[in-house]
């Protein structure tokens, strides 16, 4: 394989490996969010109370 081809093969890889690291830190960046939004309709709850 040309010497070019294994650098461009190496670039690549990083790419996707970026990718597919923010793709599962946005993923967990998610799961919080969700599981706060009881609490804060909790918290409103029982302030109009």
């Amino acid at each position: 394989m040309p010497d070019s081809a294994v650098t461009l093969l190496v670039i690549v890889g990083f790419i996707a490996l970026a990718l597919g690291l923010r793709v599962l830190a946005a993923a967990e960046a998610r799961e919080p969010a969700r599981a706060a939004q009881p609490g804060i309709d909790a918290q409103r709850a029982m302030m109009s109370e």
